[in-house]
């Protein structure tokens, strides 16, 4: 997605993907979960078909993950910011808008 549509089609489809993980609980690890979200960026289900059979991506999802790990990040989700501590693991939205604040 972001190498042919940019960072901000992409942050919106992370966006989407994740809504429906955590308020719909789906399985977005699952090809057919995962195609529709991404066709509704321009992205058809070949091309997804194609890229999660060919592991197109693992070395990047691989090198993010690493980054993750060096930044802290020990579960998710997580919020983190340029040299403070991030913020990881599910919580309640009251604790999370407290340690925001």
């Amino acid at each position: 997605m972001r190498a042919t549509r940019g960072d901000d089609a992409a942050g919106v489809f992370y966006h989407d993907a994740s809504r429906e993980f955590f308020t719909q609980h789906a399985d977005v690890s699952k090809l057919e979960v995962i195609a529709p979200i991404a066709g509704r960026f321009g992205v058809s289900a070949s091309e997804v078909g194609a890229a999660w059979r060919e592991r197109r991506f693992s070395h990047a999802v691989d090198a993010s993950i690493q980054e993750a790990h060096k930044a802290g990040v020990t579960g998710v989700p997580a919020i983190g910011w340029p040299h403070r501590r991030a913020i990881v693991g599910m919580m309640r939205p009251e604790d999370l808008v407290g340690y925001l604040r």
